[in-house]
């Protein structure tokens, strides 16, 4: 080869690569939106172009009005005149909700060659001059209205919303409901049942309706403003609208696919004034009820000893806010105690249960006193009350039985005190050899070490004590549980007190009370029914045990025969193995 030859192919060679180097170092970042003016039934692309780099999607910040979705990466490599040149290209596209002018970002985008901030504007019209679309006010709307009358304050209303679709818009998914509702004062969220409606014509136009329902009420009163804005899912044929070419990415749309776009409608306002309960005409025995209600009472058993307990069983049944009312309360009296009222759960949704027990103190208690329900009744907007009673009882005095309190005087010990005193104090002999007391820190001594794990130790069982507490205050009924062998324990004590003394009466009245304490708390029972039944039916294993010793204690409980102190150990330990089969037990 000759040597201007080889030469000028060095050449060549030095100018390709000294070319291919600038497109190598041209690195940039750019932004585009095609087109820059769209209407609200259009959409637009958003590019986001790393030239010669590379270079992530970018986080565009949400604006409101527009609905901005990643759509996907490319790259292309492109070579002009010896020079190589090669994009990554990050697609979004951009679905307006409303008409206004919009600035998409600032957005950074960061590359290997540094870091940049990016930003594209965007304007929406309202789509008068395009022949395809129309207002969509006109074609697919909203309406909501209220439950006729103004409610009371825990009265509950209606609210209908109806959105109305022209009967050639094909709409796809669930509603949903943006803002327009008070921010606070009605009672929890509102939950909608959506159902389909009847077809109806409007000046002319078939549309299909559609019904979302639900039911509320205020917690204060005042005047309540609702406006929701709807969003639904309209389905648009990509076939029927205009296409911008190959940069389009739904450009294989036009072999007949579908998108849907969310839309939100427009819907008119209403205003629900919620009017306060009155307080002037408001009666004493008013415990919060509004609406229309009924109210029962039962009382039982009706015959009983003094020291007994008597059980009051209340319903109040009907329609309105029963989680609300408190328990109506019993005019007390010197001659009963009277425990506080508590809720018993029920099945049925349209009633509340509550309970009251009260134990007579003498026998000169004939009945119950009147109890009285009063309500705001939200149909003739006044106080109704309900009187139940008086209940008769008969309540019988219970065997008088000695009591003996035994004093222990403590007997005057007399101590001696020895003074011994010394005259001569020996000191210590000289050592042989001193020896330097070496200082050792508090830290390394041998009680550090020990007192080392204390606080850890400390904080594990106040954690342990803490959760324990707190499970036993959020479930009474487990708490309870814990308690029955410590119950009974106490009466088992004060048994075997009374069987030293050969004291039988106390000794049965004992057992008896050893029982029902057991039961009441293992089973979590009311006083008024720990009774043999009820206990045999949460415990049928051992229903033949249970009515045995119940029905043995009553018997022995009056009886006057003689009964052995065999016979009487017997009877304990019969409770004692009883109680301990109970625990092993999944009750």
């Amino acid at each position: 080869m000759k040597p201007e030859s080889r030469k000028l192919i060095l050449l060549h060679l030095f100018l390709g690569t000294f070319l291919l180097a600038q497109g190598v170092f041209a690195e940039d970042v750019q932004i585009s939106i095609q087109p820059e003016l769209i209407s609200r039934l259009d959409r637009a692309t958003l590019k986001v172009e790393f030239i010669d780099a590379k270079g992530k999607d970018v986080e565009i910040p949400k604006i409101d009005g527009l609905d901005i979705r990643y759509q996907g990466q490319s790259s292309e490599t492109r070579i002009v005149n010896f020079k190589s040149s090669s994009k990554t290209i990050h697609t979004y596209v951009v679905t307006p909700k409303k008409t206004g002018d919009y600035i998409i970002g600032p957005v950074k985008a960061r590359f290997k060659g540094g870091e940049k901030t990016l930003q594209a504007n965007l304007r929406v019209v309202e789509p008068k001059d395009d022949p395809e679309a129309q207002q969509i006010a006109e074609v697919m709307f909203a309406h909501i209205s209220a439950s006729s009358g103004d409610p009371f304050v825990q009265q509950p209303f209606d609210l209908t919303l109806k959105v109305y679709i022209r009967g050639d818009i094909q709409i796809a998914g669930s509603f949903g409901l943006q803002g327009g509702m008070p921010e606070s004062g009605l009672d929890g969220e509102l939950e909608w049942d959506v159902s389909r409606g009847k077809r109806e014509e409007i000046n002319g136009t078939i549309f299909n309706t559609y019904i979302l329902h639900t039911t509320t009420k205020a917690l204060t009163a005042g005047n309540f403003t609702f406006q929701p804005g709807v969003q639904v899912n309209v389905v648009i044929p990509r076939q029927r609208r205009r296409s911008y070419g190959f940069d389009d990415p739904f450009f294989g749309d036009f072999f007949g696919r579908q998108e849907t776009r969310p839309i939100v409608l427009d819907c008119n306002q209403i205003e629900v004034e919620v009017k306060p309960i009155p307080v002037n005409s408001r009666p004493e025995s008013f415990t919060g009820g509004v609406g229309l209600f009924d109210f029962d009472v039962q009382v039982g058993p009706a015959k009983v000893m003094t020291g007994e307990p008597i059980t009051v069983k209340m319903r109040i049944y009907g329609e309105g806010n029963l989680s609300k009312i408190t328990p109506p309360s019993i005019e007390e009296n010197h001659e009963f105690k009277l425990y506080e009222a508590r809720t018993v759960s029920s099945g049925n949704s349209n009633e509340v249960l509550f309970e009251q027990v009260m134990i007579p103190k003498s026998d000169a208690i004939t009945h119950i006193p009147e109890i009285e329900f009063s309500y705001f009744n939200t149909q003739t907007a006044d106080f109704r009350t309900i009187s139940r009673g008086p209940f008769p009882v008969t309540v019988e005095a219970a065997p008088q039985q000695t009591a003996q309190i035994i004093a222990t005087v403590p007997g005057s010990v007399q101590q001696e005190t020895q003074i011994i005193g010394r005259d001569i104090v020996y000191l210590k002999p000289v050592p042989k050899c001193w020896r330097t007391k070496v200082t050792i820190p508090w830290y390394r001594t041998k009680i550090a070490y020990v007192l080392l794990p204390l606080p850890a130790l400390l904080l594990i069982i106040t954690a342990i004590a803490s959760t324990r507490i707190n499970i036993l205050k959020r479930n009474p009924a487990l708490a309870r549980r814990q308690q029955a062998p410590k119950v009974a324990r106490k009466y088992l004590q004060k048994a075997d007190r009374a069987l030293k003394k050969q004291d039988h009466a106390t000794y049965y009245e004992a057992l008896w009370n050893t029982l029902t304490a057991y039961f009441g708390h293992r089973l979590n029972l009311p006083p008024g029914e720990v009774t043999p039944q009820k206990i045999g039916e949460l415990i049928p294993e051992e229903i033949e045990s249970i009515n045995q010793l119940f029905c043995t204690i009553e018997q022995r409980r009056y009886g006057s025969d003689k009964i052995g102190t065999e016979d009487l150990e017997t009877l304990k330990k019969q409770i004692t193995t009883l109680m301990h089969k109970c625990e092993r037990m999944k009750i």
